[in-house]
């Protein structure tokens, strides 16, 4: 059995049965090796835009035996990627801002593609370039690793602005629910922007905004 980390499982759990996956930003290709041998999908494209990484990933590929159902793929993002059969595109362990770019640049995410998005970092930015450009988060959860909270969301493009506002609140913590892992990623985002808010209070012109990150994280804690 290929062992991944629980913040990959929580990945994996969003991708639909059945799936033909891209999973960029592979590494070692450690997610799409667990996919196949679990059989929770057909067939997979480990893609990363270096080298040696990929080179990484082809070597545990073949290891595994499964060279035959796993192909990989040099690109930067989706752009080398042929978009034919894909159903599924997991993109994680990256920054929400690189995520949002290398969306934007692929427009076949939009015909029907589960995407799976793991920001580590930038996850407001992210959250907003999906509400403004027609993505409808379908689903989020959290896992936590060590001293790392993450939030895994589950997107499809429907063309239209969601019904959900897209305030401050959703912004930091999106549609996760203050349940389990959950609970404890609301904990740890709620004390990560009480501090940057503290911050941005210093500053004449992010006052405004910090003010508001440390009366959100305030009430958060409190409400949990």
């Amino acid at each position: 059995m290929v062992k991944i980390s629980d913040r990959l499982k929580t990945a994996a759990s969003l991708i639909r049965e059945g799936a033909v996956l891209a999973d960029v930003g592979t590494d070692h290709g450690y997610l799409p090796c667990f996919m196949i041998k679990e059989n929770m999908c057909k067939k997979a494209l480990a893609c990363d835009v270096a080298p040696l990484p990929l080179k990484s990933a082809e070597e545990h590929i073949r290891r595994e035996g499964l060279s035959d159902r796993i192909g990989t793929v040099l690109s930067d993002g989706l752009d080398n990627v042929p978009q034919e059969g894909i159903t599924d595109v997991v993109m994680a362990g990256m920054g929400g801002e690189l995520i949002a770019r290398l969306l934007e640049k692929c427009p076949w995410v939009k015909n029907g593609v589960n995407l799976v998005l793991q920001p580590m970092t930038k996850w407001d930015v992210l959250r907003k370039w999906l509400y403004d450009n027609g993505f409808e988060v379908k689903k989020e959860l959290a896992c936590t690793e060590g001293q790392f909270a993450y939030s895994v969301m589950q997107a499809v493009y429907t063309g239209k602005t969601p019904s959900h506002d897209c305030d401050d609140r959703y912004l930091q913590f999106g549609f996760v629910k203050p349940e389990g892992e959950g609970k404890e990623y609301i904990a740890r985002q709620a004390k990560r922007i009480f501090v940057a808010g503290s911050g941005m209070m210093k500053s004449e012109d992010k006052k405004e905004l910090g003010e508001r990150l440390v009366k959100l994280a305030q009430s958060e804690l409190d409400r949990l």
